[in-house]
């Protein structure tokens, strides 16, 4: 019954969604002249306003233990309890996420080399996860679950206990379950392929109901134009965000610089961008050049929990405001 309700408001929201205009946010520049960074503006994942420039709204509520105990218990979910440190200046800020980590843990660990905080997404069927992420967890990265989902290239293989259609409810949970209990101190999960899943709005519901019990985030990866996973995480209440740019879809480092170059200019017109790269030596190579020269006075780069807190704030506030009218 209260999956079919969620179920029915997804569909009567996504209804709403498709029906409305994409307009740009008022604190964007409408002559802004810059075609490709418009388009990601314009784009259905780019309609969230300026992040907030304070942070109240969304630090740690803490209440005080029964008299039994004079510790006090933190009621907040996992995706705030596990980030790392915010920086509260207002500046434009950038989340750099990198995927595909495990697998290779020389590569993994080199990134213990990079400034943090970068926001890195583990594939929870690689080897040794508890150990690597530990090591770059304590260096002062955040860590998600790089989630394998089911792509449309039925060739392609999304790797073990991947989420699939066909599934019956009982063991699409397991696997989520399984790839949840692969190591600690994450923050949320984003979908590792999923051009076929992110598609299908009622095994999206079932992501972001299990995601919403445990306190995680969601970040798109946006492995697919039509994904409907920020919908779901809109009409299930699960904290989200979505990917502005992959980096290395060429590898040759004068590509990728070309790539964080258009994430500052997103960043600079909106107030934040996501990035998404991955663990290749070019990738980086070019993320230390471009970190070095990065203007410090005009950019910042947060863990990507720092946005999506923003953004739940932004929210919030919003809908507070509408309530007093």
């Amino acid at each position: 019954m209260l999956y079919g309700a969620v179920l029915a408001g997804f569909l009567a929201a996504m209804v709403y969604v498709l029906v409305q205009p994409r307009p740009i946010s008022g604190a964007v520049d409408q002559s802004f002249s810059d075609d490709e960074v418009m388009a990601i503006l314009q784009s259905p994942a780019g309609d969230v306003e300026l992040p907030l420039a304070s942070l109240d709204e969304v630090l740690p509520v803490q209440r005080v233990a029964p008299s039994t105990s004079a510790l006090p218990i933190a009621t907040i979910p996992a995706w705030q309890s596990n980030a790392s440190s915010w920086n509260p200046d207002a500046k434009a800020m950038i989340a750099i996420v990198i995927d595909d980590l495990g697998l290779n843990a020389d590569a993994s660990l080199q990134l213990a080399t990079i400034e943090p905080p970068l926001t890195l997404a583990f594939l929870p069927y690689a080897e040794e996860l508890k150990e690597q992420t530990a090591i770059l967890r304590k260096n002062g990265h955040e860590l998600l679950v790089h989630m394998p989902m089911e792509p449309k290239n039925k060739n392609t293989d999304p790797g073990p206990n991947a989420l699939v259609s066909g599934l019956d409810a009982e063991e699409f949970e397991r696997r989520m379950n399984w790839s949840l209990s692969r190591f600690d101190d994450f923050v949320g999960i984003n979908n590792h392929m999923g051009s076929a899943l992110t598609e299908d709005p009622a095994l999206m519901i079932r992501v972001m109901a299990s995601l919403r019990k445990r306190g995680f985030l969601f970040l798109d990866s946006l492995t697919s134009s039509n994904s409907v996973a920020l919908i779901a995480a809109k009409s299930t209440n699960v904290p989200h965000i979505a990917r502005d740019v992959f980096l290395d879809n060429d590898r040759t480092m004068s590509t990728i610089l070309q790539q964080l170059a258009k994430v500052e200019r997103i960043a600079a017109q909106r107030g934040y961008a996501v990035a998404i790269g991955h663990p290749y030596p070019e990738t980086l190579k070019a993320l230390q050049f471009w970190r070095a020269g990065l203007d410090a006075d005009r950019y910042t780069i947060v863990p990507l929990s720092q946005l999506v807190a923003q953004n739940t704030a932004r929210v919030r506030a919003a809908a507070t405001a509408a309530n007093a009218r």
